[in-house]
């Protein structure tokens, strides 16, 4: 008689699962129809090429240093539609983020409302030689010198 190895031991046998789960409904799947919420767009372009992140790292002795990269870390939009009895924040930091290439997804505002806003950013600068992170980190706010922007939303 051979000798046993651990191969040739029995080893359990599960029975197939079934082809179907318990809880399987064998109706077929029936449409829902769910109101997708309303939004509106309005766009902003916020790049660290603006005059005004460039003036604010100038200010901060960035580019004095040698820090001349700069990163848009994150963008806050703070707006009103009702002359700001009522103020909203969208962040690009949310997920999914209501902000995509300089448009602004305001949520259930309906298209062509006079929308009044300013804009947080957060700023990182570092050397270009810097592989990675940054070297400091300020924010800002764009809010058309103290006049807010406005835009109709569309």
């Amino acid at each position: 008689m051979a000798p046993q190895t651990p191969h040739s031991q029995s080893r359990p046998f599960l029975p197939p699962s079934p082809s179907r789960p318990e809880h399987y409904n064998s109706q077929s799947p029936r449409a829902v129809s769910h109101q997708l919420a309303s939004y509106s767009v309005i766009h902003f372009d916020v790049h660290s090429g603006l005059d005004e992140l460039q003036r604010h790292a100038h200010e901060r002795g960035w580019f004095d240093r040698g820090f001349r990269t700069l990163t848009v870390a994150w963008v806050e939009l703070v707006f009103t539609t009702d002359g700001w009895k009522t103020t909203r924040t969208l962040k690009s930091t949310d997920v999914p983020s209501p902000i995509v290439d300089g448009h602004f997804f305001l949520p259930d505002v309906p298209r062509g409302t006079e929308v009044e806003f300013a804009l947080h950013v957060g700023l990182d600068c570092h050397a270009p030689e810097d592989l990675s992170g940054y070297r400091e980190r300020s924010d800002l706010w764009l809010n058309n010198q103290s006049q807010n922007f406005r835009q109709t939303s569309r």
